[in-house]
């Protein structure tokens, strides 16, 4: 178990981090700190659930280490999943009731797209943090 948390470890903090950056804007634009708290759980949670299977992917050796087009396609499915639930658990919290945004296909295709920059990004960090915790 404590080798699944170890390999697991580095790409949960990136998804983590990166999530909480929603958190962290929406207190610069000047929301309230609940506001905040709900984009950090909606969305660095299951972008760190993400991450922690990458991680694991990569341990596993099913995913080659340092290379952008597995990390592009894992997260071509993961990000929109991860902005989807984003968006359905706030509506939940603030609204009281599920639901999907306005003209989902379009929605998740607008994320698969963003989702590349965002693979490089998580890519990059994550290969760093890699890097210095198993060293």
């Amino acid at each position: 178990m404590k080798r699944l948390v170890d390999a697991s470890l580095p790409g949960f903090a990136v998804g983590f981090l990166a999530g909480s950056l929603a958190g962290l804007m929406a207190v610069v634009v000047g929301q309230p700190w609940s506001w905040a708290l709900v984009a950090v759980v909606t969305l660095g949670v299951p972008l760190g659930l993400f991450g922690a299977a990458y991680s694991l992917l990569l341990a596993s050796g099913k995913v080659p280490r340092g290379r952008f087009a597995p990390a592009c396609l894992f997260w071509m499915v993961a990000f929109p999943v991860a902005r989807l639930l984003q968006e359905v658990l706030t509506r939940l919290v603030f609204v009281g009731e599920p639901g999907l945004p306005p003209n989902a296909w379009g929605f998740l295709a607008y994320q698969a797209i963003i989702s590349v920059g965002f693979a490089i990004g998580f890519l990059w960090v994550h290969e760093r943090l890699v890097r210095v915790v198993h060293a």
